[in-house]
């Protein structure tokens, strides 16, 4: 029996074990000729996280057989198990007053829009580190629930609808409307120094796609 190939670009395959450093940064500008994000703040401590991308599919249809199909990005849907959410974390997330101690609800308070970043802790000690760019948080449900014989410990869910930022970015040639990005450390090689360096201070800032300079991919030196 022939061998499989194995896919080039693929170095380990280490299962995630971990959840870690949920993170939000307030996004000031978002149209079609600038994204800002300010410094990232951590959100709450990480319990769980279910990520859901959303595509539309059309197909094409001609000679009584699927000709072509067109995929179209929609969302992103993140919902995020976490220990409790403070009042301060709610005013991250929320246009909600807090002031003095107080917590102010009001009608008019709606959700900000946010870039969310984590990163997930893999079975051979290093991390997958993710950002979403854009998008918003439903107001989360909350459970009280008297003490009984042995006390439940709540927790809060809450979820967010990510989605592309209205900036197009030339990548490789192409246009492209980015919603996230993605840095897996156990599949870095020496000469990803750009990445390498993004996940050094991933939550610095919110973290963009950087090509590694045209010297250094080829194997030279880059000048000071």
């Amino acid at each position: 029996m022939a061998r499989v190939k194995e896919n080039e670009k693929t170095i380990v395959r280490s299962r995630l074990v971990g959840l870690r450093d949920i993170c939000v940064a307030e996004v000031t500008t978002n149209d079609e000729d600038v994204y800002k994000a300010e410094v990232p703040v951590r959100l709450a401590k990480a319990l769980a996280a279910t990520v859901k991308d959303t595509f539309s599919v059309e197909y094409t249809y001609s000679d009584d057989e699927v000709e072509d199909t067109v995929e179209t990005y929609e969302k992103t849907e993140i919902e995020i198990e976490v220990n409790r959410i403070t009042p301060g974390d709610y005013a991250l997330i929320f246009d909600t007053l807090y002031k003095f101690g107080f917590m102010v609800k009001a009608e008019g308070d709606k959700a900000k829009e946010v870039a969310l970043g984590f990163r997930a802790k893999q079975g051979n000690g290093k991390y997958e580190f993710n950002w979403y760019y854009c998008g918003k948080a439903e107001h989360p449900d909350v459970t009280y629930e008297t003490v009984k014989d042995k006390k439940t410990a709540q927790t809060i869910k809450l979820k967010f609808t990510m989605y592309a930022r209205k900036k197009e970015d030339i990548i490789d040639g192409e246009r492209k409307k980015l919603y996230g990005i993605t840095v897996d450390e156990s599949n870095l090689l020496a000469e990803h120094t750009t990445a390498a360096e993004a996940i050094a201070d991933w939550f610095g800032e919110v973290q963009e796609y950087k090509p590694v300079p045209e010297k250094e991919e080829a194997g030279g030196e880059t000048g000071a």
